[in-house]
């Protein structure tokens, strides 16, 4: 893709909007942006733009319905075309069985697994066209340092490259915060909500009695490991192995290397095979839950005619990290507890090599040297992902805060259709509640929940007139978050802000004025909708599948 990489000749940059990261939201915020026709300058610290869908190389986590409705006209149009992708290969045929329609990979997860690749190509296929009209300005290798802030509006913000030398400063009508940890809030000096919320705050049922910032979702470094028909050489023992091998998961007092995965509820847990002996003997249509084909992206029986392995993102419970939490900690920064999480996965990779017991294959003995990491897959040259993967941000504090009591599923609830709706909403979403045990109590969730609405006032800072969220950090307690985090809403989340920017700049009414005024909503609201936006759950379930 065309763009301009880091350093540019000038230190001051103009738009009337800049979004600050590359995200999955921030990349939608800036395709609605352009769409209308504003000049947006988009930031990227990562060589691939598209976050959890892309550089962090986690494929989607989508809702039930998700074949027939439950997202916006555009994400719709991505799954199309991610499944026309495969199917105009001449070697490609869908085979697929663990899931409804045709799977690439063939994984369960969702019902669509494929190469991160994929979907960055078609990510730099949508901004292109506007890059090419001067109409976006993609920024390459920086990432946010400062932000100059005056009273309620953002000035500026200055970037930085990799090698920390030069710096630029962005000038903009209106930002957005595109970052996966919610950046741009704490380098404006802005409040906002991170971790745990307490139980008196919002009345959540599973809030704890006391706030703890720390505690917040665990993160995790993604691989991609492949299926060799062969042994290969295992990666060297890291130093950090015999650390992680004795690592008692707490509270649920099993080996974190081990076969076993938290349960839904009250530290209980279940046991997931690492692979299926039918299912590696070539017998796909066993759909036993396995681990393997839980994220696989490439699975060799959906192609003929050549030599294919199976390939699949190791982005599993055994793979967590949660020693420290990755913000604003108070022992280990960002780049080190990175750093730590990288080094659990690649302690996690060595152990499946060489001690992983073998006898969910009907075998004796240990380790699988049939697996090897792929490095020709996420970009990178070690097989790993280029960037962590963020289950949670720092988020603002809004007009609305979406809570546990406004989502949750009540036991009348469980067998009847019934969403849980909002006057203002700007969007809609569905997935359950699920929180990896997390830094500080350990604690993990997979609560049910309804099919929920995005009121307007989550996107719009309390404290700032020119900042919106445009990825994880929209305003939802902690409990919320486990279920706006997922790819189908965060994408949505992006475009919403994006569309919300452009029509403030169109109209001349402030975000907090669009807000206030009834009127003003519903016309902002014919205008998401206008844009392929839906703002309401239907009536009733749709069921009949996407083409």
């Amino acid at each position: 893709m065309s763009s301009a990489r880091f350093p540019v000749s000038d230190t001051q940059i103009h738009a009337q909007a800049a979004v600050i990261g590359a995200s999955l939201g921030g990349v939608m915020a800036a395709w609605q942006l352009c769409r209308a026709g504003v000049k947006t300058i988009l930031t990227s610290e990562f060589p691939w733009i598209g976050g959890q869908l892309t550089s962090q190389a986690v494929p989607p986590d989508e809702h039930r319905y998700i074949e027939s409705f439950g997202a916006s006209a555009s994400y719709m149009a991505f799954r199309r075309a991610m499944r026309a992708h495969y199917r105009s290969q001449d070697n490609f045929v869908d085979n697929s069985s663990m899931t409804e329609g045709c799977n690439p990979g063939d994984g369960w997860v969702s019902r669509l697994c494929f190469e991160p690749a994929v979907a960055e190509q078609y990510l730099c296929g949508l901004l292109q066209p506007f890059i090419d009209k001067g109409v976006l300005t993609l920024l390459e290798a920086v990432r946010p340092v400062a932000a100059a802030r005056n009273e309620r509006t953002i000035a500026s913000v200055s970037l930085q490259g990799k090698e920390d030398t030069d710096c630029i400063d962005v000038h903009a009508d209106y930002f957005l915060d595109g970052t996966d940890t919610g950046a741009l809030l704490a380098l404006a000096d802005l409040p906002y909500r991170l971790g745990k919320e307490s139980r008196s705050e919002f009345n959540e049922p599973q809030a704890p009695e006391k706030p703890d910032p720390r505690d917040q979702q665990p993160i995790t470094f993604v691989c991609a490991m492949r299926w060799h028909p062969e042994p290969v050489e295992p990666i060297p023992k890291p130093p950090e192995y015999d650390f992680w091998c004795a690592h008692i998961l707490p509270n649920y007092n099993y080996p974190l290397f081990s076969d076993h995965i938290p349960g839904h509820e009250g530290f209980s847990a279940v046991r997931l095979p690492f692979f299926v002996a039918a299912a590696m003997a070539g017998e796909f249509r066993d759909q036993t839950l396995d681990l393997w084909r839980y994220r696989r992206v490439v699975s060799a029986h959906n192609w003929q005619g050549k030599t294919v392995c199976d390939v699949s993102l190791i982005n599993w419970a055994q793979n967590d990290y949660a020693l420290h939490p990755l913000l604003d900690g108070d022992t280990q920064n960002e780049q080190e507890v990175t750093a730590a999480a990288k080094a659990l996965t690649r302690c996690f990779v060595h152990w499946l090599q060489t001690e992983a017991p073998r006898e969910c294959l009907g075998e004796q003995g240990y380790g699988f040297p049939e697996l090897a990491l792929a490095d020709d897959l996420l970009g990178t040259s070690d097989g790993f992902a280029q960037q962590v993967y963020v289950r949670e941000s720092r988020r603002i504090v809004g007009l609305q805060t979406l809570s546990q009591r406004d989502i949750l599923m009540h036991e009348e609830d469980a067998d009847q259709w019934r969403p849980a709706t909002s006057g203002n909403s700007v969007g809609i979403g569905l997935y359950n509640m699920d929180i990896h045990p997390t830094c500080v109590s350990g604690m993990g969730s997979n609560a049910r929940v309804r099919p929920f609405e995005l009121p307007l006032g989550i996107f719009i800072p309390a404290d700032t007139d020119n900042l919106l969220p445009a990825c994880k950090n929209i305003s939802v307690t902690h409990l919320v978050n486990a279920a706006t985090r997922v790819h189908p809403i965060e994408w949505l989340v992006g475009e919403v802000a994006g569309l919300l920017a452009a029509y403030s700049l169109r109209t001349g009414a402030a975000p907090a004025g669009i807000y206030e005024s009834a009127a003003r909503t519903a016309q902002f609201q014919s205008y998401a909708q206008e844009q392929g936006i839906p703002v309401h759950w239907p009536e009733t379930p749709v069921t009949a599948n996407e083409p």
